[in-house]
């Protein structure tokens, strides 16, 4: 092999490197990057209030946009809310539309295999909810029955694992509001969902005929990043842990959920 094609291929090689090095320079954001540029971009739940929906004017609003406003404040930079629905969430992170997430995700297993997650920053109970003249008190009594959920969410699995042995009709919503509203206008007989979701919901709509029936578990929730983005995520959990302590986090519980912050995991 000549020496120009030794210098061609170990010319292309470094090119290769240096493209994968800046690749990943440019996805692994620091507190500084972000401070220089002097904003940041997060993605946000919308169609679960009363962590996230929109008002009149179409801006984002609820928990999760109260605590993003804090995180702007801390950082001292703009703040630019991305608009998402479950489905949409890490699909959006991934391909770098957001700079991380304040969106109600839970930090499942499965997902951690793709992103990373900071401690939880909110928790709320799952339960089942139906009709009050629908007798429903345990996972057997929704046998054959036609069941909703949110698309995407980590309920979703609970009624997916019991598909088959309970012989569910399952129909996936692409959020919780309109999950609720399937129950509501009886597209469905049973939803899986939130109860602060599902709570702020009857409440809008002044329904009394909805009832929750039983609970089966609690979902804490996270803020999301990119797998490289370590800095960010130490930094977001000092946050998180600054804003419990000091109020301002209990003080968002408050006015969105309508009591106290519950006692979060970490991890």
């Amino acid at each position: 092999m000549s020496i120009l094609k030794h210098l061609k291929i170990a010319g292309t090689l470094l090119a290769l490197g240096a493209g994968m090095l800046a690749a990943s320079q440019a996805s692994a954001q620091s507190i500084t990057d972000i401070i220089k540029r002097g904003s940041v971009k997060i993605g946000v739940l919308i169609g679960a209030p009363p962590y996230g929906s929109v008002d009149s004017q179409g801006n984002a609003i609820g928990y999760d946009a109260d605590v993003i406003a804090l995180i702007g404040k801390y950082l001292g930079v703009k703040v630019e809310m991305v608009q998402l629905t479950p489905p949409a969430r890490i699909p959006a992170l991934e391909a770098n539309k957001v700079d991380f997430l304040v969106a109600t995700l839970a930090p499942t297993p499965e997902r951690a295999k793709a992103v990373m997650f900071s401690i939880p920053y909110s928790a709320f109970q799952t339960g089942i909810y139906a009709k009050k003249n629908v007798a429903i008190k345990t996972w057997d009594d929704l046998k054959g029955k036609k069941v909703g959920v949110n698309r995407g969410s980590s309920v979703e699995r609970e009624f997916t694992s019991r598909e088959k042995e309970l012989n569910l009709t399952i129909l996936r919503f692409e959020d919780d509001a309109t999950t609720m509203q399937a129950l509501f206008s009886g597209q469905v007989e049973a939803i899986a969902g939130p109860d602060a979701q599902a709570n702020a919901a009857m409440k809008a709509r002044g329904e009394t005929e909805t009832e929750l029936k039983f609970v089966f578990g609690m979902q804490p929730n996270s803020m999301t990043m990119r797998k490289d983005a370590y800095e960010l995520r130490q930094w977001l959990n000092n946050f998180i842990y600054y804003v419990k302590q000091n109020g301002e986090l209990d003080a968002i519980s408050q006015k969105w959920v309508g009591g106290p912050l519950p006692t979060l995991p970490t991890f």
